[in-house]
């Protein structure tokens, strides 16, 4: 079946050619164990014939073929695979999207022998020139800091979310900046005991877009401030820790500021999200907002929102 697959994915038809593609993604994801060595030289030669005239959809495709490839290999191949074609240093369009496939798919072939150079390649490409490089750097560092059962060694984490809050900054493209701050936020609701004692590297440069005119922006620096505070749940503890501790060193300004914003605006803002998580029912069980589930959705998107974890754009 692999070689009448690979045989129908080279048609120029680009209709038929994404169907034979996302078959043969089906089929390497269920029985990809039983591949011979043939059939994988095949897929991935037909990955590197694609290349060279892939449309944007099409290297997403391409991606998440890799992705499933490598989940079901044995650990020699995928490793040598991850190591040549996701771990490009600086990346490029094809190994970034290779390296978020892979996350989705098999995060232990990249965790367990290239901790170390993910998180390095990510941090290159989350400073990259090419806007799109950023984006998909980014939400690489949030599919790793949001993995189950996957513990960041403490000073990686604090360069992690030094290179995520410095994304934020005014002059970095709009939606690059957006994606740091759903970040954030996500990062800050399910793995608190990451941020919490981060805040100091968080805090300023989130409070500091918040009144920003551009309104995602503001949407989502509001959001990722509220889950930072913790302002839904604890009120405004969270925030006087903060003043008495590690933000006791803000400029006065800053700190009245905050306490006025937090009055003001935040206080009122945990009270409705408070509410419209209830009237939601908690995200049908899950314990999620609407707004919570579109956060981890952009997430574990490959390429972009609305490429679902398993595979290829919804329809």
């Amino acid at each position: 079946m692999f070689p009448e697959l690979v045989t129908g994915s080279k048609t120029k038809d680009s209709g038929v050619r994404n169907a034979m593609v996302k078959g043969l993604h089906e089929v390497v994801d269920k029985a990809g164990s039983n591949m011979n060595e043939a059939s994988k030289e095949l897929i991935l030669g037909l990955i590197d014939v694609q290349q060279g005239e892939q449309d944007d959809s099409m290297a997403v495709t391409n991606a998440q073929l890799l992705g499933a490839l490598i989940k079901v290999l044995p650990s020699p191949s995928a490793i040598a695979l991850v190591k040549s074609r996701a771990l490009a240093a600086p990346p490029n369009n094809s190994s970034i999207l290779a390296l978020n496939a892979i996350l989705v798919d098999s995060p232990s072939s990249l965790m367990q022998p290239f901790s170390l150079e993910t998180y390095a390649v990510l941090r290159q490409g989350a400073t990259s020139s090419n806007p799109v490089i950023q984006e998909h750097s980014l939400l690489a560092m949030g599919k790793l800091l949001i993995l189950e059962n996957y513990t960041c060694e403490s000073d990686t984490l604090q360069e992690t979310l030094k290179t995520i809050s410095t994304s934020i900054q005014p002059g970095i493209p709009i939606d690059v900046r957006r994606i740091a701050l759903v970040i954030i936020r996500t990062v800050a609701r399910k793995k608190p005991e990451y941020t919490k004692p981060n805040l100091q590297t968080l805090i300023p440069p989130v409070f500091a877009v918040i009144r920003e005119p551009i309104i995602p922006i503001k949407l989502a620096a509001e959001a990722a401030f509220l889950e930072l505070f913790s302002v839904a749940e604890e009120d405004s503890s969270v925030l006087e820790a903060y003043l008495k501790g590690p933000g006791k060193d803000l400029p006065t300004g800053t700190k009245r500021s905050m306490q006025d914003y937090f009055k003001r605006v935040a206080l009122k803002l945990g009270t409705q999200a408070r509410d419209r998580k209830d009237a939601e029912g908690g995200g049908g069980g899950l314990g999620l907002s609407k707004d919570e589930e579109e956060d981890e959705k952009e997430i574990w998107s490959v390429g972009k929102p609305g490429v679902a974890a398993n595979g290829f754009a919804e329809e």
